[in-house]
């Protein structure tokens, strides 16, 4: 009885997170099939091809699951084909076939890859085309159409990009709104700790920020591919000015991240060794938090800046260390901190860097 609770969370967290994986992925499976089919219709009515198995598994390495890095892919894939099969033509027509030719082949062509490029993509496809033409027996075309099936699926892959494009904004918001709030209970929890004088609290609190880079590495991830999509995609360009906002807002809040670390770690040590915090600054974290939470939220009718920069604004004038209370260095070394976060939200909101100096105390 005591296993089973356990097993039943985990598998909810991972049906949860199996759905969410689906949501985000649906589209580009659905054009990865259709991409497949259009392949192989297109290198049987072209090139006469009896199997363009290649067609097919071109279009699926250059779309994938994932928008992001697709003209990347597409390159390496189209580069790699191309240098696999000019090799193993080459070797099969100078010295044959055999397993040492295999291993010469491979051997060069995974050189002549990295030296052209250190996309893992184009090595594996330039080494394992020349593989194909060395150790399959000759087929009608030869390695020529093999090429031809490949670059077919790289053509496809690209107009299935360019016309059925997901909107990549929906991506972008969901990873923003969900860092946002992430970061916002870290505040938040912080806040409560300096206000019980809990070292234990803040210590879980500091561990915990420690691993949202990688949330922050998805975020930043999908606005490079929210990017590429409009550039292959003029159905998708009226979003760029909202994507670049986001490009803005993620660049900012990794910054603020970072220094809301520093200042987690010094209130952390400062908790350790009994050293004094001041009583405001629990609720100057928690204001900080609320702050964070409506990062991202378009402006209220009427008004021009969003909530966040206003609430910014006036928690920023309240951020001095005579104002706080701020005596010893590790209450001065918070404040500190915490100023800097404001300065980075308010300037990833677009805030000039000289007003948002302005604002904080002397």
């Amino acid at each position: 009885m005591p296993r089973t609770a356990p097993l039943a969370v985990a598998v909810r967290r991972r049906a949860r997170t199996g759905w969410q994986r689906w949501q985000g992925s649906w589209w580009q499976v659905l054009q990865c099939g259709l991409g497949a089919g259009v392949a192989w219709t297109l290198a049987r009515a072209l090139w006469d091809q009896a199997y363009p198995v290649f067609a097919c598994v071109a279009v699926v390495v250059c779309l994938g699951v994932q928008n992001n890095a697709r003209l990347r892919r597409v390159a390496e894939l189209g580069v790699g084909v191309t240098v696999g099969v000019l090799l193993g033509t080459a070797v099969v027509h100078l010295i044959g076939r055999g397993a040492w030719q295999i291993s010469l082949i491979v051997v060069a062509a995974m050189l002549i890859a990295r030296f052209l490029d250190s996309g893992m993509l184009l090595v594996n496809q330039a080494a394992l085309q020349a593989t194909f033409i060395v150790a399959f027996p000759p087929q009608p075309g030869g390695g020529s159409a093999r090429w031809l099936d490949a670059m077919t699926g790289v053509v496809v892959a690209l107009a299935i990009a360019a016309l059925l494009p997901s909107d990549p904004r929906r991506d972008v918001r969901a990873r923003a709104a969900a860092f946002s709030g992430q970061l916002a209970d870290l505040l938040d929890d912080a806040a409560e700790a300096v206000r019980a004088r809990d070292a234990g609290a803040a210590a879980a609190v500091l561990e915990r920020a420690r691993g949202t880079q990688r949330e922050l590495d998805a975020w930043a991830q999908s606005v490079s591919a929210a990017l590429e999509v409009q550039r292959l995609s003029p159905l998708r360009r009226r979003g760029r000015a909202e994507v670049r906002e986001q490009q803005r807002l993620q660049s900012g809040v990794d910054r603020a991240t970072r220094n809301a670390r520093v200042a987690l770690r010094r209130v952390t040590t400062a908790l350790e060794y009994g050293e004094q915090l001041p009583d405001p600054l629990a609720g100057v974290m928690h204001s900080l938090a609320a702050s964070v939470r409506s990062l991202g939220q378009p402006p209220y009718p009427g008004e021009t800046a969003p909530p966040s920069a206003a609430t910014l604004r006036e928690l920023a004038a309240q951020l001095g260390p005579r104002t706080l209370g701020a005596e010893s260095l590790s209450a001065t070394v918070v404040v500190a901190q915490l100023r800097s976060v404001v300065v980075d939200l308010l300037q990833a909101q677009g805030v000039p860097p000289a007003e948002t100096h302005r604002l904080l105390p002397r």
